[in-house]
């Protein structure tokens, strides 16, 4: 009686470390992550932050955020304070090394919990029955770039610029509702019911930090920047369903933003999508005549691309980019790194570059339908 009694204190002394190493097991089984965490918890949980929060007419989720790095904050002068009165005496105590492995435990468990698991399950290439290439070659993006410069232009021909003034960002995120909804007939896991979409109440922080929307796993919300170029708003906003939905990885978000302009059939998804497309493709061939350090290539392939996108399209384009030319000074030092960082720690070995991977699996996806 007594052994178990103790055994029960150890497990209940240890219980965050335990669950944390538990968590860290699954991370070697992505398809029962898939079904018993995304398919299953997430999903029913993350609808039910969805109707909990979505009644709420502003998004709640930046005030929780900045809530939190105040504590943070304080919690790490806190800590400061202390130990400058605890210097003389030993520090990695193993009392010490507990209270450490407790509270990181606690934070890497709810994390895991709340959001985290989804990076760890399948991709979704079995559910759209796609082999999806490792990588891709010069040739290839100078063959998308040039296939993306006529869809842009034909498909900018059909949208007239009154109407792309007229172009509101609510109207945006009903037409991305229908769009998910019209794609789940053909592809049932991309149902999204409880929709949780809204404007940032902070945009202006996003210039800091370097966000134009994202995901709040504690509230639900799918907030999005209002002050963004309006061509840029039907992708992202596709983008951030998509992580709603509990796919975690910027590539494959980026690749559900992707099918679901496509099977729009709706110019202005479609022609924003286009050129994110053609911007990561363009980015992709560059970046690789540049490692091969032939810059003459270099420059005629962008001379060449100017020449033969339409007046329309490069204006749009210049639009785009003068709105985060105007923002790049001002974001935090570090900020960056640390995100990109994020990204790798959670199985994204290109950080911040994970976003262009979406090229492989739109390959996959053309070569599927072709």
């Amino acid at each position: 009686m007594k052994r178990g009694s103790k055994i029960v204190k150890w497990g209940a002394k240890w219980i965050w470390q335990i669950v944390a190493l538990l968590l860290l097991a699954c991370t070697f089984f992505p398809e029962f992550v898939q079904v018993a965490y995304t398919k299953l918890l997430f999903k029913w949980g993350a609808m039910g932050l969805r109707i909990i929060t979505g009644w709420i007419p502003f998004s709640i989720g930046e005030y929780l955020y900045l809530f939190l790095l105040i504590i943070l904050i304080y919690n790490i002068l806190l800590s400061l304070y202390k130990l400058k009165y605890q210097i003389k005496s030993p520090i990695f105590t193993s009392n010490t090394w507990y209270k450490v492995s407790k509270k990181g435990s606690i934070i890497f468990v709810i994390f895991e919990l709340i959001w985290g698991l989804n990076y760890q399950q399948i991709t979704p290439a079995k559910e759209f029955n796609l082999e999806v290439p490792k990588t891709y070659t010069e040739r290839q993006m100078d063959s998308m770039s040039i296939s993306l410069i006529n869809q842009l232009n034909i498909t900018r021909s059909t949208i007239s610029d009154s109407q792309l003034k007229s172009v509101k960002g609510d109207s945006l995120i009903k037409q991305t509702l229908h769009h998910y909804g019209a794609i789940s007939e053909q592809y049932s896991f991309l149902s999204y019911s409880y929709p949780n979409v809204k404007w940032a109440q902070l945009p202006r922080l996003g210039d800091y930090i370097g966000y134009l929307a994202f995901y709040h796993p504690i509230t639900g919300e799918a907030i999005v920047r209002a002050d963004l170029p309006i061509l840029t708003l039907p992708f992202t906003i596709s983008h951030e369903i998509a992580h709603q939905l509990g796919y975690a990885s910027e590539t494959e978000a980026n690749f559900i933003a992707y099918v679901v302009a496509l099977n729009s059939k709706d110019p202005l998804f479609e022609y924003a999508m286009q050129l994110q497309l053609f911007t990561y493709s363009q980015e992709a061939q560059l970046f690789m005549i540049a490692k091969s350090g032939n810059f003459k290539k270099w420059e005629a392939v962008v001379k060449r691309n100017k020449a033969l996108l339409s007046p329309k399209v490069l204006s749009d384009r210049k639009l785009i980019r003068d709105f985060f030319i105007s923002r790049q000074n001002q974001r935090l030092p570090g900020s960056e790194k640390l995100y990109d960082q994020f990204l790798i720690w959670n199985k994204q070995a290109n950080g911040i570059n994970s976003y262009n991977d979406v090229l492989l699996w739109a390959l996959a996806y053309q070569k599927k339908s072709a």
